[in-house]
């Protein structure tokens, strides 16, 4: 029809299914200019490309299409100004999640190539380690394996709770001080980002670290694991057991890292 588009020549316009924008008919979203009687065809005025930017606007953002109406006036004028700045404002909350991600992933890529090296190591080792960023907890040993998992979801729940951004590759760790004759144990998350205000953040320093290599199931009887460490290393008054992260996940779960600051 002269003046309008069909169907599939707008749907060709912003390259998307012509059985979308029947959906979108359905849901008021985007309403045809025309609809011939006789044959039920539907076709678009050049204009409502503006209306097709804003559905896929929506879709990028993640605005459901239902809210769509919130743009318009009640004599339906499309509102470009509310929709561009909400849409600037989730462009930019997708934004940072990205960066995030991104952050995550590059120090989950570092950790792969520094443990590289170490893999399946025969006896005790020294490497250098990073300062790194923990939110701890305390840890009891009641309950073995179970009970550190159930543990290891807590931790992870009230890191999320403040805002925190977890390291990529199951961050989960214990940390063990001896203290006089008492041993103190903590279950700690590390985060990549220090966030004010929260008193149970901890630094563990750059250096150089003795570490010996156990395998996951090590976890079961993790109490022993700690106690023995310390009475195979009177001097020792902290260790802390990390998952050495590799390029390749094992179903049996990861090798775990003691480390001693040396």
């Amino acid at each position: 029809m002269q003046g309008y588009l069909s169907i599939g020549d707008f749907a060709r316009l912003r390259n998307v299914n012509p059985k979308s924008l029947r959906y979108y008919e359905r849901i008021g979203a985007l309403i045809p200019a025309y609809i011939e009687e006789e044959t039920g065809y539907r076709y678009y005025a050049l204009e409502q490309l503006v209306e097709m930017d804003m559905i896929l606007m929506c879709l990028e953002l993640n605005i459901p299409l239902r809210d769509a109406q919130q743009y318009r006036q009640p004599d339906q004028t499309l509102d470009i100004r509310h929709l561009l700045q909400d849409g600037q404002q989730k462009a930019m909350e997708k934004l940072a999640h990205l960066r995030n991600t991104m952050q995550q992933m590059e120090e989950a890529l570092r950790r792969i190539d520094e443990n590289q090296r170490y893999q399946e190591q025969e006896g005790p080792y020294r490497r250098h380690l990073r300062q790194r960023l923990i939110l701890r907890s305390p840890f009891t040993f009641s309950g073995g394996e179970l009970k550190f998992k159930q543990s290891s979801t807590e931790i992870f729940l009230l890191g999320q709770s403040l805002g925190l951004l977890p390291a990529f590759t199951f961050p989960i760790g214990l940390i063990a001080r001896r203290q006089g004759g008492r041993i103190d144990t903590d279950i700690f998350l590390e985060v990549l980002q220090k966030k004010d205000g929260i008193t149970n953040l901890e630094m563990i320093p750059e250096g150089d670290y003795l570490c010996q290599q156990k395998p996951a199931q090590a976890l079961e009887h993790v109490d022993t694991l700690i106690s023995e460490y310390f009475v195979q290393h009177p001097k020792a008054n902290q260790v802390i057991i990390t998952n050495l992260t590799s390029a390749y996940f094992d179903l049996k779960g990861p090798l775990l890292e003691l480390q001693e600051q040396i």
